[in-house]
């Protein structure tokens, strides 16, 4: 009899990131249990993955609220990995800390709360963002290169003011927390987290298309809009984005997936990049094509103006080969034009 293939445990599988964990997870051979909000939102997935649904790989539980004390007790149940990837991404927000930094950091005090109840777990990899490391207040900072030591300096006060901040502020103090609570429990189990900047690539996660682009999750709908010359800013051209760092949503995958096979005592934080490009720096794929709908030509990226990231753990420890910045705006182009949103 063949052994039991691994569980594991995911949060935030409708999610852009999260569909790509899913996908992966189930390709390199493990069992999944998904959360969600209702179980109307598997259907999606149950349909897209017939087999691992019919064969038992493949489940899902509800959990409405993962900010309610021990909402994820009872789905962490017997499972060897968990894979946090669900928070909230977006910038427009009235009260931020209410809407951002509250759910971040509950939800992640959460999932770490039923981990360290788990004696089966073996690792937990957590999404945080490159936000819990960049300083805003020195940008562009050209010549600097942050490594997984750095994190940003953001205050309660600060992560108050509007949603943008509250955004960083939620990230970070989520990171932080989680960080805490391992270190003060010291289980028997590892802890990874990943610090990525922007991240595009295809989106495989439902979509309601009857909203066009708006149905598109944050970061796809920026990229697109801005290739083509439609950012209120730069129109007609092809705008210039505010954060230059960007990874390909792919290897952020990858590097969830690669990182629970890493061997015990393993515990890090790691940068993800793919590096630091202007939206037109990725272009010349798609203006060779003939592609219609794009914007004017715009800037490309002045080298040493911004910052860098370290990503060479990622590289060393993970063996993460990162996607070239054309190729990730190529795929992400060509599946949302699939998808019928261009």
């Amino acid at each position: 009899m063949s052994a039991m293939k691994p569980l594991v445990l995911l949060t935030g599988p409708n999610g852009f990131v999260g569909a790509h964990v899913l996908d992966l997870l189930l390709k390199n051979n493990y069992r999944v249990r998904g959360t969600v909000r209702s179980l109307s939102k598997a259907t999606y997935y149950k349909n897209k993955y017939p087999e691992a649904s019919s064969s038992g790989s493949l489940t899902f539980v509800a959990v409405p609220d993962i900010q309610a004390p021990g909402a994820l007790d009872e789905a962490a149940k017997g499972v060897d990995y968990i894979c946090h990837v669900a928070s909230p991404y977006f910038t427009s927000s009235n009260d931020p800390i209410k809407e951002l930094v509250e759910p971040a950091v509950n939800g992640t005090r959460n999932v770490v709360s039923s981990a360290l109840k788990s004696n089966t777990l073996k690792r937990m990899t957590i999404m945080s963002s490159f936000a819990s490391v960049v300083d805003l207040s020195k940008n562009p900072r050209g010549g600097y290169t942050y490594t997984a030591e750095d994190w940003d300096p953001v205050t309660p006060e600060e992560g108050a003011k509007d949603g943008f901040m509250g955004y960083h502020a939620s990230k970070t103090f989520a990171e932080r927390a989680a960080w805490v609570m391992w270190k003060e429990a010291r289980p028997d189990w590892d802890l990874v987290t990943f610090c990525p900047p922007m991240i595009y690539g295809p989106p495989i996660q439902e979509v309601d298309k009857s909203k066009g682009i708006d149905g598109m999750n944050t970061s796809i709908k920026r990229l697109i809009t801005s290739i083509q010359g439609q950012d209120p800013a730069f129109k007609p051209k092809v705008a210039t984005p505010g954060l230059p760092a960007w990874v390909d949503v792919r290897d952020v995958a990858q590097a969830h997936v690669r990182a629970l096979a890493l061997e015990k005592g393993i515990s890090e934080r790691f940068l993800l990049c793919g590096g630091v490009n202007y939206f037109e720096d990725g272009l010349a794929g798609l203006r060779a094509r003939g592609e219609k709908g794009l914007g004017e030509e715009g800037a490309h990226v002045v080298p040493g103006k911004h910052f860098g990231l370290d990503r060479s753990k990622a590289e060393e420890v993970l063996k993460l080969k990162f996607t070239p910045f054309e190729t990730t705006v190529e795929d992400s182009w060509d599946a949302v034009k699939q998808l019928g949103l261009i």
